[in-house]
């Protein structure tokens, strides 16, 4: 009978953790919001459904089969919302993205992200000239700007 190494790869790891210590992940609220993904400051724009989200990420699906760079920002239009992203996972037709960090368009931005603020006014419902955004109570705002956290 002949010899057989044991193969190294097929061993399990360990330095195995009990689920206990694994991160929790935030809540997610189910939503079916607009949303709109944006690259190469708005030269790269594609719709998307907001299927989920949570302070650290979202599911989106894209209604076809698209290529997504690896960093993108999303417009959450209804909420005023974007976030710079990085998709992390994908199962057609949905991605996973977690956000790297989160503005709201109403109030200041820094100067290089003024292109997501006039995509995002191009695409509000409007009011008399001002854009018509769903008000938030202030624990939503905080737990999507991390404040809550």
């Amino acid at each position: 009978m002949p010899n057989i190494e044991p193969n190294p790869a097929a061993q399990l790891p360990t330095d195995r953790r009990p689920a206990s210590t694994h991160p929790v992940r935030e809540p997610r609220k189910k939503t079916y919001l607009f949303g709109l993904l944006v690259h190469s400051n708005g030269a790269f724009t594609a719709d998307c459904v907001v299927r989920n989200i949570s302070v650290g990420g979202a599911k989106i699906t894209l209604a076809k089969r698209q290529l997504l760079p690896g960093d993108i920002h999303l417009i959450v239009v209804k909420y005023g919302l974007a976030c710079r992203a990085d998709v992390v996972w994908l199962d057609f037709p949905a991605r996973g993205l977690r956000f790297a960090d989160r503005h709201f368009l109403a109030e200041s931005l820094p100067r290089e992200l003024m292109f997501l603020r006039q995509l995002w006014l191009g695409l509000c419902p409007r009011s008399g000239g001002i854009p018509v955004v769903e008000p938030w109570d202030a624990d939503q705002r905080m737990a999507l700007s991390g404040l809550a956290f």
